[in-house]
C-alpha cells in the first residue's frame, strides 16, 4: 500500500534521509513502512509502502494525520529550498538589483531564513506574515497528501505560482525595508561614536540614576547633582514625564561627551531602545552599576510603593 509518492525534478537534498527516518519512527511503532526509489524521464520518485498486513494497516490508521503531519513539513522544506528559492532569486534580482553584492547576500539569507520557517522578521506583523504563511502551506500540502498520496512538486508549484510570487515579494519587500533602516540606524550611530570620540570630555565620570519613575538624574563626582546644567541647553520642562526624555539624555550625553557614565536603577529604565542606543554609542565608557548605595536607595524606594 503507497502511502506517499514524491516526484520532484530538482536536487533532492536531504529528503530521502529524512523519509528514512521517518519510516524508522513509525517502525519503533511497530508499523512497517519500507522506501522505494525509482526514475522516469527527468522526475525522480521517492515512494513510502506500508506492509500490507492487517496489523500494520490498523496501526498506521491511528496515526495517519501524525504521518502526513510529518511527510507534509518534509515536502515544504523541499519546496522552498529548491524551488521557491529559483523564484526568490528572479524577483530579488528584478526589483532589487541595483543593491550591492553584499547586501544582496545578507537579504538573501533572512528572506530564506522567513521562508523555511528558521527566521522571522522583526514586527509582530511580520512575525505573524512568517508563521502563517509556513503554516497555511504545509496545511495546504497535508490536505493534499490526505486525498491523494502521490504529488508532484512541480506541477504543485506551478499550480500556486501567482500566490507564491505574491507572497515572495511581499516577504522580500519586507526584509529589504527592515534591512534598510537597521543599515541606516547602523551608520548613524558610527558617526555619533566618532563625534563622541573627537569631542573633548567635559566630565570624567557621570553617575545617571533612574529614579522609580522613570526619570533620569545626573550627578557629577566633583558637583553632586547637576541634572539642571546637563540638560541646560534643551527643554529642561520635558524630562519630567514626557517620552522625549529619552532622546534629550541620548543628546546631552553626545554634546557633554563624558569619559565614563554609570548608569544606577536600570531596572527602572522606561525606554530599553534608550539604553541600548547609549551602549551602542559609548561602548565600554558604559558600566551599570545594581549594589552602591545609590542603588540600594532605588531599592528600597521602589519596595515602598
Amino acid at each position: 500500500m503507497i502511502l506517499l509518492s514524491i516526484g520532484y525534478s530538482k536536487s533532492s537534498g536531504d529528503i530521502y534521509d529524512r523519509l528514512v527516518d521517518l519510516c524508522k519512527f513509525f517502525k519503533d511503532k511497530g508499523i512497517n513502512i519500507a522506501i522505494a526509489e525509482s526514475d522516469v524521464g527527468e522526475m525522480h520518485y521517492i515512494k513510502c509502502i506500508l506492509k500490507d498486513t492487517e496489523k500494520d494497516i490498523t496501526s498506521f490508521e491511528n496515526c495517519r494525520d501524525m504521518f502526513y503531519s510529518y511527510a507534509s513539513s518534509i515536502v515544504y522544506d523541499l519546496i522552498s529550498r529548491e524551488y521557491e528559492k529559483e523564484i526568490f532569486d528572479k524577483i530579488l534580482k528584478d526589483n532589487y538589483g541595483y543593491l550591492s553584492e553584499v547586501d544582496l547576500g545578507e537579504i538573501e539569507n533572512r528572506c530564506m531564513a522567513v521562508i523555511n520557517g528558521t527566521g522571522t522578521l522583526t514586527t509582530a506583523e511580520g512575525l505573524l506574515l512568517s508563521i502563517n504563511r509556513r503554516n497555511s502551506i504545509l496545511k495546504k500540502i497535508e490536505e493534499f497528501l490526505q486525498e491523494s498520496s502521490e504529488i508532484i512538486l512541480d506541477g504543485f508549484v506551478r499550480f500556486r505560482m501567482k500566490e507564491i510570487n505574491r507572497e515572495l515579494t511581499n516577504i522580500i519587500d519586507r526584509v529589504v525595508e527592515e534591512f534598510v533602516i537597521e543599515k541606516e540606524y547602523s551608520e548613524f550611530i558610527k558617526l555619533l561614536k566618532y563625534f563622541v570620540e573627537i569631542q573633548e570630555s567635559k566630565y570624567d565620570s557621570l553617575d545617571i540614576i533612574i529614579n522609580s519613575s522613570g526619570d533620569y538624574i545626573v550627578e557629577d563626582s566633583k558637583s553632586g547633582d547637576i541634572t539642571k546644567e546637563f540638560f541646560e541647553d534643551f527643554n529642561v520642562d520635558s524630562i519630567k514625564g514626557d517620552v522625549n526624555k529619552h532622546d534629550i539624555l541620548i543628546s546631552a550625553l553626545i554634546t557633554n561627551a563624558p569619559a565614563r557614565i554609570v548608569f544606577h536603577g536600570i531596572e527602572n529604565a522606561q525606554s530599553q531602545e534608550t539604553i541600548d542606543t547609549v551602549k551602542s554609542i559609548f561602548g565600554e565608557k558604559i558600566t551599570y552599576c545594581t549594589g552602591c548605595e545609590k542603588c540600594k536607595k532605588l531599592i528600597e524606594a521602589r519596595s515602598q510603593k
